[in-house]
């Protein structure tokens, strides 16, 4: 009993730690730029991130898209309207801040390896296009966000929502991939 209470105090002393130190390593470092695509004339955003998880942690956070809801509150609602062969659409459901408010997207969503890709098919917004690819990077993984979001504004007046809505969604999702990673190693191994 004196063993199992001493292995308890040790368990609950590193979670104790491990939740101090979380917010200070939460968010991870996240570089965006804005470019225009030079075919489309899109205006495009990319970030570049590295997570604290596995390529197979991160890319299931972001493949699961009827979650979305949960890693930031300006998507109000994912549905997932068809699937067939692989390819996936979703009706997405946004609440942005004024002066854009509640716009929604069609997208159809394609996997290809290690990128998960989406294209808007119909919508409010003008444009909802992009991809984001997953590298191993040793223990962790570097993510590529990159896309094309536009809600009709132009874009000196959206880019501050945009980095915005992309610096707490990557957020959100490295949170969580910190998270799973963390419950995966404090699992049992299985006999």
């Amino acid at each position: 009993m004196s063993r199992l209470r001493h292995t308890l105090r040790a368990v609950l002393f590193a979670v104790g730690l491990a939740c101090l130190a979380a917010p200070i390593e939460a968010a991870p470092k996240i570089d965006i730029s804005f470019q225009t695509d030079a075919a489309t004339g899109q205006k495009l955003a990319r970030a570049q991130a590295v997570f604290p998880a596995s390529v197979p942690v991160t890319y299931a956070i972001f493949d699961a898209i009827a979650a979305y809801p949960r890693l930031h509150d300006w998507i109000r609602k994912t549905t997932l309207v068809s699937c067939s062969e692989g390819v996936q659409q979703f009706l997405v459901q946004f609440s942005f801040p004024w002066p854009v408010g509640r716009q929604w997207s069609r997208v159809e969503v394609h996997r290809n390896g290690e990128t998960i890709s989406w294209k808007q098919l119909e919508g409010s917004l003008k444009a909802n296009d992009g991809q984001i690819s997953f590298e191993a990077a040793g223990d962790k993984v570097r993510v590529d966000y990159r896309a094309a979001i536009d809600v009709g504004l132009p874009d000196a007046l959206t880019r501050s929502y945009k980095k915005q809505f992309i610096t707490e969604f990557l957020t959100a999702a490295s949170v969580q991939a910190r998270s799973q990673a963390t419950l995966a190693l404090a699992s049992p191994a299985e006999p």
